[in-house]
């Protein structure tokens, strides 16, 4: 438009508007067929997808329109050539700033495609709208010096070459910030720095030159869409031929919805602006009347859940809106709203919120769950007697293989032939036909099936990506080691590097990590080059050779079903697509491992060594709309093959629910070692010795995955799947697995099924004691009488106040005379009458002829700061002073108060303080 005055002022926001609603209805409605929704969820997920495209189409046009009026204003003048070059310094330098800023925010990203990509488009980004407001700076920084001009309309030039400058200015910086596969340190980031601000600094000044650049010898009418349409052409050769799984993970779907609502936004921004406005502002009214009304129906549709569920998970926009609105709602500050779906039952109480600390016995509901919470670690397993057929001097194999689907193997019902060697192994064990893996990837399922604990059961040491085990986690080879069998581990990965300490080298006797070197990263861990199942078996084969005479334990992981998926010449082929490949993949690693097989039978170990098979994870090909792993818990990405062969056991099929976590204390069973204290999985050895459990349909496997996409857990037995999407969403999902094994159809929504209601319950019960620090439960009980209960008694009563807000009740001593070297034993008694403000603290203070010694703590062992107490709970306060050795004889005094910002409580009676607002608790005597 060469004239901004011919648009009707509102007609970029209302454009907007009228284009979001109109894109975003369609895209709710196809979410929620997607997402396999009923006709009136689908209406209401329209809504939704709606409402939040209007909003979103508000803010665009608004801010679209704002800088079309700007650069129309800046063009009206002509000003000095010295503000001109100014202001485009200016916008240079913001360019550069932008292009440096996002090479620096993603210099440590080990997906450099990633990297590149963000660092170009945020200097493209900066480019255009320096070359937009450029004109309106330079028209104020030479104030009182313009001359009047026609607007300049941008000449054909911009149509032709511009798109061509764009993609060289992305082509350098891609070079420049993409060609490493490692993380940018040292002289190398400040090296692609430059190179990237460089071409963003220079952007805007190339761009507005080619306004003005009138000479080409072409027509322009035909020329200019001509050029756009084989710039389009080149864009998409470009992205067809670059195509990667890096590229495929694009939140395509968000970028196309943006680019529908802008064109339409433009289709009707110039139909406004052949319509003459019949009052002034009529288009401002309008436009923040649809503003208000999709307000409205955001407020009203978000209460949806299923809505919510089908417009987060395949609508474009609705998921990042929606968190968004979430904490702009946020009023008490604590990471959880009440309204859209943020699941805050009060939002006045930063302590009150669904990922709060609900501590059991306190008579609260913090989590907002409806139910307290109760200790939530299984006991540790038990080991069970092994019948007589199995031999005494059974060696172990474990093997897990990665990215392993049960489903895509032919004993477990695939018509493919991609698993021969797997299938005979399952035709002479135990094929557990529902086998799961506690989390989508590798970096917690490993952990999980190494410790034989929840990945969120596991102490993680931080100080490395990718955490390592914490240092008190014990190992299934410890316990192996432990109990005299000889163990190795060999991985073909680098996230197992020796070098790592990550800890699965604990307990291992010959630990191997070097044939991780096959597998050549591709623009970080999610992809790589190369193969290892060939020399994988053969270091294996090896192995076993070397120790045959020796009981030994080996874990063996196999990992090239991982992306990429690449072809192998000497099988024959399923054909080229992903799915094709990944099938050649298991094929050709099924064929090294049968090796291994055969090889143990050619050297007379096959009747005496048990082999346990699993996939460390699964692998996402359409399914729910992923195309990956590493952030679902869908039965695509968990739902894993689980075999365990035993010389002396029969082959069966079980359906019992079983998980990574039963591995370890199964092979601990299986080597007749002792019980592992650690273990909170079970021995699987009675399913495989004894008759087949009576309970399975009770039994429930949890899972997990926390990641920048959400936090999600998960319960899946052998007839249901419960998913409840925690954050940030706070929606729940179950399939009925004996039905619909594919997932497709949520029965969540359905009124009736009391076994998806008991499942979230149990689920949302064990997440909060999962949460609590070890022996919580004990000391709550102990420390906490919730409101309307009546408390234990003090065995010295006290009439104490501590302001209005906290009655002293009393205390119990010890023994009342102690020496140096013991240790007194103090409980305070306390009832909270009104709630404390948010800031305040108890002291302790003992005095004595040593002077003051601060005793200041936390209650309740640290589990019950003033925030958490209200009104109507007894607390009970235990701690032990210790008297040092050699402490000074004569009479201790413990006071008691409470402080904020060096400010205390006010302390009555004045017959029990010392005048310093502290309460006397009780006096005991150090003897000489």
């Amino acid at each position: 438009m060469d004239d901004g005055h011919r648009l009707r002022i509102g007609a970029g926001p209302l454009a907007g508007a009228l284009a979001g609603a109109a894109v975003g209805v369609v895209d709710g409605i196809r979410a929620a067929c997607l997402f396999g929704s009923g006709f009136r969820i689908a209406l209401v997920t329209g809504l939704l997808a709606a409402s939040v495209d209007a909003l979103v189409g508000v803010v665009a046009g608004a801010a679209a329109e704002v800088l079309i009026r700007l650069a129309v204003w800046g063009r009206r003048r002509n000003p000095p050539i010295a503000a001109r070059a100014l202001a485009f310094v200016l916008v240079g330098a913001g360019g550069a700033a932008a292009a440096a800023g996002t090479v620096a925010a993603t210099a440590l990203r080990h997906n450099r495609f990633l990297a590149a990509g963000l660092t170009a488009l945020a200097a493209i980004a900066a480019g255009l709208g320096g070359v937009i407001l450029a004109p309106a700076l330079a028209r104020l920084l030479g104030a009182g010096r313009c001359a009047e001009v026609a607007p300049r309309a941008p000449a054909p030039a911009v149509a032709l070459i511009g798109p061509l400058l764009l993609a060289v200015a992305s082509g350098v910086i891609f070079l420049a910030v993409g060609r490493t596969r490692a993380p940018l340190r040292g002289p190398a980031l400040i090296e692609r720095t430059l190179w990237s601000a460089l071409p963003a600094a220079l952007l805007p000044f190339l761009l507005d030159r080619l306004a003005d650049w009138r000479r080409l010898p072409i027509r322009w009418r035909w020329a200019a869409p001509l050029a756009g349409g084989l710039t389009a052409c080149a864009a998409a050769v470009a992205i067809a031929v670059s195509w990667n799984d890096n590229l495929r993970f694009a939140p395509w779907i968000d970028i196309l919805a943006a680019l529908a609502i802008a064109a339409v936004g433009v289709a009707v921004a110039f139909w406004l602006r052949r319509r003459s406005p019949r009052a002034r502002g009529g288009s401002v009214g309008l436009a923040a009347a649809v503003g208000l009304l999709a307000l409205f129906a955001l407020f009203r549709a978000s209460e949806s859940e299923p809505a919510r569920k089908a417009g987060s998970a395949r609508a474009a926009l609705v998921g990042p809106m929606l968190a968004a609105g979430r904490k702009l709602l946020d009023f008490d500050g604590d990471g959880y709203a009440r309204a859209l779906g943020g699941g805050d039952c009060d939002d006045s109480d930063p302590e009150v919120h669904p990922g709060a600390l609900d501590l059991p016995g306190d008579g609260l509901d913090t989590d907002c769950d409806g139910q307290d919470a109760t200790a939530a670690l299984p006991p540790p397993a038990v080991m069970s007697e092994l019948p007589a057929s199995v031999p005494r001097d059974l060696n172990l194999i474990l093997v897990t293989i990665d990215t392993l689907r049960a489903d895509h193997l032919g004993c477990y019902g695939y018509g493919r032939p991609t698993s021969p060697a797997i299938d005979a192994l399952a035709a002479e064990g135990a094929l557990f036909e529902n086998g799961w893996a506690h989390a989508p990837s590798t970096r917690y399922s490993m952990p999980a099936i190494a410790t034989g604990r929840w990945p969120s059961a596991i102490t993680w040491d931080e100080s490395i990506w990718w955490p390592r085990l914490g240092a008190d986690m014990r190992t299934t080879a410890l316990a192996l080691h432990d109990a005299g069998t000889f163990t190795a581990g060999m991985f073909s990965f680098n996230y197992f590097a020796i070098g790592d300490h990550r800890g699965f080298e604990r307990g291992m006797d010959l630990y191997r990590s070097d044939r991780s070197v096959l597998h050549v990263p591709v623009n970080g861990p999610m992809e790589s080059r190369g193969s290892s199942s060939r020399e994988m078996t053969d270091d294996a084969i090896a192995f076993v050779d070397a120790h045959r005479d020796r009981k030994f334990f080996l874990w063996l992981h196999y990992y090239d079903p991982h992306l990429s998926y690449e072809p192998h010449p000497e099988l024959p082929s399923f054909g080229s697509a992903r799915v094709d490949l990944y099938d050649g993949e298991i094929r050709f690693t099924d064929l090294h491992f049968g090796r291994l097989l055969a090889h143990l039978r050619e050297v007379g170990l096959w009747d005496r060594t048990a082999i346990v098979l699993t996939g460390d994870h699964g692998e996402g090909f359409g399914e729910h709309g992923v195309t990956e792993h590493g952030f679902d818990l869908y039965t695509a990405q968990t739902k894993v093959p689980f075999i365990v062969r035993v010389p002396g056991l029969p082959a069966r099929r079980l359906r019992v629910p079983v998980g990574h976590i039963d591995i370890a204390p199964t092979l601990v069973n299986l080597a007749r070692g002792p019980a592992e204290p650690s273990f909170i999985g079970r021995s699987l050895v009675p399913e495989l010795a004894g008759p087949a459990a009576a309970d399975t349909e009770m039994r429930a496997v949890f899972q997990e995955v926390t990641s920048e996409r959400g936090k999600k857990r998960a319960f899946v037995t052998a007839t249901r799947h419960l998913i409840w999407n925690e954050a940030p969403s706070d929606t729940t999902e179950c399939y009925d697995r004996t039905r619909d094994p594919a997932e497709s159809r949520d029965i969540w929504d359905l009124a009736g099924d009391a076994t998806c209601v008991r499942l979230s319950r149990d689920l949302r019960r064990l997440v909060a004691g999962l949460a609590l620090p070890e022996g919580a439960a004990a000391n709550v009980a102990d420390g906490v009488t919730p409101p309307g209960a009546v408390g234990p008694a003090p065995s010295r009563p006290l009439d104490g106040q501590l302001g209005d807000v906290i009655a002293v009740r009393g205390t119990d001593l010890g023994p009342s005379q102690v020496r140096g070297g013991d240790t007194v034993e103090v409980a305070s008694y306390f009832a909270v009458k009104r709630r404390p403000d948010a800031g305040w603290k108890l002291f302790f203070h003992l005095e004595g002829p040593a002077g003051t010694r601060n005793l200041d703590h936390v209650p309740v062992d640290g589990l019950m700061p003033l925030e958490r107490w209200r009104p109507g709970q007894q607390i009970r306060d235990r701690q032990r002073i210790g008297i040092p050795l050699g402490a000074p004889p004569g009479l201790y005094t413990l006071y008691v108060g409470a402080f904020r910002a060096g400010r205390r409580m006010p302390a009555a009676p004045a017959a029990l303080t010392d005048g310093k607002d502290r309460l006397r608790l009780l006096s005991f005597t150090v003897l000489p």
